[in-house]
């Protein structure tokens, strides 16, 4: 089982090697920034998530394993575009710049997955209060509901033990 806390860690850590990395860069600027901006963002927030019930769902927990696994590699092709080698940026730049797009996609996409584990999540843990919350009134409902349809006899019987 994936133990989300420690996803969360270690994303946190990726994200600022990712960001430290994104300044350096040689080429493929603009992909690589871009990539930064996303990682940040993913970070801050669940570095905000990390406290609550939502990092509890199995969901959550196999979502936050694929991003730290998408975000190692976003880390190793924005290093990439550090490096020098006129002949290899060459042969390379369409090729890494096609790799950065679609690591690119692929962490919005597990955003997306992650977005879609923790409404589910909320709507279980609010449907679970709402539905507490009803169960005392149906119960008063149900006492109000016997005493307006009392028997003329149960009528006189509580009147005589009032006296």
């Amino acid at each position: 089982m994936a133990d989300p806390l420690g996803n969360v860690e270690k994303i946190v850590k990726v994200a600022l090697m990712i960001k430290e990395a994104v300044d350096k860069v040689r080429k493929n600027k603009e992909e690589c920034h871009e990539i930064r901006k996303r990682v940040v963002r993913v970070s801050a927030l669940l570095t905000r998530l990390q406290e609550t019930e939502m990092m509890k769902d199995p969901a959550t927990g196999s979502t936050l394993q694929e991003l730290e696994v998408t975000l190692t590699l976003a880390h190793e092709l924005v290093t990439a575009c550090q490096r020098k080698n006129v002949l290899s940026r060459f042969c390379r730049a369409g090729d890494l710049a096609k790799q950065l797009r679609e690591v690119k996609q692929d962490i919005s996409d597990l955003m997306v997955d992650g977005i879609f584990a923790t409404n589910v999540n909320a709507t279980i843990i609010l449907t679970n209060i709402q539905f507490a919350a009803s169960v005392p009134h149906q119960k008063d409902a149900g006492v109000n509901l016997r005493s307006s349809h009392r028997t003329d006899s149960d009528r006189s019987d509580m009147m005589k033990s009032e006296k």
